[in-house]
């Protein structure tokens, strides 16, 4: 196992509290940037890891970008489920 710091939030984001999942959505829309440093190599399975899930829009836009990228993501593991 291995930890890749492979996405990282550019730009600007608001906090996300009391946002809904459309809301959250926007926010983080066009600012989760790739990290070449933080590829895995060729077959290695990746797992997201969330803080929180509150909407699950957070989860939804790393799996989204690392897709973009040709990047197949197993599971999303959460550490808290907000509500």
């Amino acid at each position: 196992m291995a930890v890749a710091p492979a996405l990282e939030l550019a730009g600007s984001a608001r906090d996300a509290v009391g946002l809904g999942h459309a809301q959250r959505a926007a926010n983080l829309a066009g600012r989760l940037r790739f990290r070449e440093a933080g590829r895995p190599p060729p077959g290695f399975p990746v797992v997201v890891l969330d803080d929180v899930v509150t909407t699950g829009a957070t989860a939804a836009a790393c799996v989204h970008a690392l897709a973009a990228e040709g990047i197949a993501v197993e599971a999303v593991l959460t550490l808290l489920v907000a509500g």
